[in-house]
Order: C-alpha cells, then structure tokens, then sequence
C-alpha cells in the first residue's frame, strides 16, 4: 500500500495541507501517516523571545520550557484527532506518529523508517532572502528525501 505522510508540528498544520493530504490518500487508497513533530527548538525561541522584551529575567526554568512543550504537544494532540475524524469520515486508512526534536531530522528518519511514497507539508509565506539566512527544515526535507514531496505554501 502507498504511504502519504503529512508532516505536522506546532506551526506547520494549514487546513490547505490536510484537506490535500486526505484527498490523495482518498483518491490514491494509500496509507496517511500524520506525524507531528514537537521541536524542543520552538520553546526555546519563545524564551529567548520573552527574555529579550523583559518578560523573563535572566535563565528561564526548565520548568517554563517544558510547559510550553507540554502546551503545544497538547495543541498536537487536539489537532491530530480532529485530522483523525475527517480521515475516519472519508474512508481514509491512517495512523499518528508523535515526535519530539529537531524537525527536518525527525521528519527525514520517519520517512526512511517509514518507506514513504509522498510527502505533503505546509510552509509559511517568508522571504527568499528570510529562507537563505535563516534556512529552511522544509528545503532540507526536500534535499535529502528519497520520494515526493508537495509543498503547500499558505
């Protein structure tokens, strides 16, 4: 059976992406793997954000850190079953992986584990100057995947 992933995290799940996940998956009677992703790297930008508008002094807690992964891990959660109804409503054959870490490498290490045929994401609307400094997980999926990847820019 053809396996679609769709890979999800904390700001990567535009109802663009799933609806097409979902309808290929539908039309194509592959397999959906909804992975999310939390990345530790998330929080620690928020803290280091909240830090330099004075909202945190000095080291934030670990205790912070972790409950603003807990919060988006909550958030994953939510949204995975709300994914999970409108698959079960069309018929569509699937399962949730949950993964904490840097995203493009969890993401490439699922879709070698895995075998997946294709792979959908979403990306943000950022400037190609914004991509080239910054960098992008998405690009790097897009280099290093051994399949298909569609990329639904939102």
């Amino acid at each position: 059976m053809k396996k679609i992933l769709l890979l999800l995290s904390t700001t990567r799940h535009s109802p663009k992406s799933v609806a097409a996940a979902l309808e290929i998956a539908g039309r194509e009677k592959a397999e959906l793997i909804l992975l999310f992703i939390l990345d530790d790297a998330l929080a620690q930008s928020i803290i280091d954000k909240m830090s330099e508008e004075g909202w945190v002094g000095g080291k934030a807690s670990e205790h912070l850190q972790n409950s603003i992964l807990r919060e988006y891990f909550t958030q994953g959660q939510a949204k995975l079953r709300e994914i999970e109804e409108q698959a079960n409503k069309q018929g569509v054959p699937h399962r949730c992986i949950y993964a904490r870490g840097e995203f493009a490498r969890v993401a490439l290490g699922v879709i070698e584990k895995e075998g997946v045929d294709l792979i959908i994401v979403g990306r943000r609307k950022r400037s190609n100057l914004s991509r080239f400094i910054f960098g992008s997980p998405v690009a790097r999926i897009e280099e290093q995947a051994a399949c298909e990847m569609m990329i639904i820019d939102e």
